[in-house]
C-alpha cells in the first residue's frame, strides 16, 4: 500500500511539474509572438507611430531574451536589492550558453550541411509534385517579401537585422534553451529534439490549411538540424550561431535579388 501511495504521489508531481512546465513555455511562447508583432508591426505604420511601436517592440525583446536566459538557467527573477543585472552574470554562469569549442564547430558545420542538403531535396520533390500548388516558395517566404517592399529603407534595414540577428536569438532562447530546459528527458532525448524541430516548423507556417502543410517540412528539416546541434554540443550558442548563418546568408541572397 505503501508503494502504492508512494508511486501514485510521485506520478502527481511529475503531472504538476509538467503542467508548470507547458503553462511556462507558452507564456514565454506568447511573450515571443507579441514581441515579433510589434516589432513587425511597425513597418505598416508610418511617423512617430512606427518608431513607438518599434520601441515597444525592443523593450519586450529585451525582457524576453532577459527572463528567457534566466529561466533556462533556472534562476529566480526577482533581483536581489543590490544586485546589478548584467549579461555576464546570466550568459557567463550558464554553460549551455558558452560558446562552442573548434571541436563541436564540425558538429555544427555537419548538421547544417545534412540539413541544408534535406531542404534542397525537399525543394525538389515539392517542384516536381507540389508547384502548382504553392508556387515554388513559401507562404512564410512570401510574406517576408511582402513586408521588405513594404516600408522602404526603413524595412529593408529593421526587418533584415531582425531576420538575422534578434530573430534567431528569441527563436532559439524560446524553441531550443526553454524548451530543452522544461522538457528535458533523460529516457527519450531524441523525442524532445524530434519535437522540437516540429514545433519549430508549425511556428514558422503562416496559415493552417492542408496545403501550407507542404511549407512544414523545409522548416521542421532545419528545425531538427538546430535541435540536433543544441543537444549534442549541449550549448545554446551552439545553435544560435548556425541559426544566425543560415538567416544571414539567405538574406544576403534575397537583398541582392532585390537589388538586380
Amino acid at each position: 500500500m505503501r508503494d502504492e501511495h508512494s508511486e501514485t504521489i510521485q506520478r502527481l508531481q511529475l503531472t504538476r511539474t509538467f503542467i508548470l512546465n507547458l503553462a511556462a513555455f507558452i507564456g514565454f511562447f506568447a511573450f515571443e509572438y507579441i514581441t515579433m508583432v510589434f516589432i513587425q508591426g511597425s513597418i505598416l505604420f508610418t511617423g512617430r507611430q512606427r518608431y513607438e511601436m518599434l520601441g515597444i517592440g525592443l523593450i519586450l525583446a529585451y525582457c524576453f531574451v532577459r527572463y528567457g536566459l534566466q529561466a533556462i538557467s533556472g534562476k529566480k527573477f526577482r533581483r536581489r536589492v543590490g544586485v546589478k543585472f548584467t549579461w555576464r552574470k546570466i550568459v557567463g554562469s550558464v554553460e549551455k550558453v558558452n560558446w562552442p569549442v573548434a571541436s563541436q564547430f564540425k558538429t555544427i558545420i555537419g548538421a547544417y550541411i545534412i540539413g541544408w542538403s534535406g531542404m534542397v531535396i525537399w525543394n525538389q520533390i515539392d517542384i516536381i509534385f507540389f508547384y502548382k500548388l504553392n508556387k515554388g516558395t513559401t507562404e512564410n517566404q512570401n510574406a517576408i517579401d511582402s513586408l521588405l517592399h513594404t516600408g522602404g529603407t526603413y524595412s529593408l534595414v529593421m526587418f533584415s537585422l531582425l531576420i538575422v540577428f534578434l530573430g534567431p536569438v528569441m527563436e532559439e532562447i524560446l524553441f531550443r534553451g526553454l524548451f530543452f530546459r522544461y522538457f528535458k528527458s533523460e529516457k527519450f532525448p531524441w523525442l524532445v529534439v524530434v519535437l522540437s524541430g516540429l514545433i519549430f516548423g508549425i511556428y514558422h507556417l503562416s496559415s493552417y490549411t492542408w496545403i501550407s502543410l507542404l511549407d512544414l517540412p523545409p522548416y521542421a528539416i532545419i528545425g531538427f538540424a538546430l535541435a540536433y546541434v543544441r543537444y549534442k554540443t549541449d550549448k545554446l550558442s551552439s545553435s544560435i550561431i548556425m541559426h544566425i548563418f543560415h538567416n544571414g546568408w539567405i538574406q544576403v541572397l534575397s537583398l541582392l535579388m532585390m537589388i538586380h
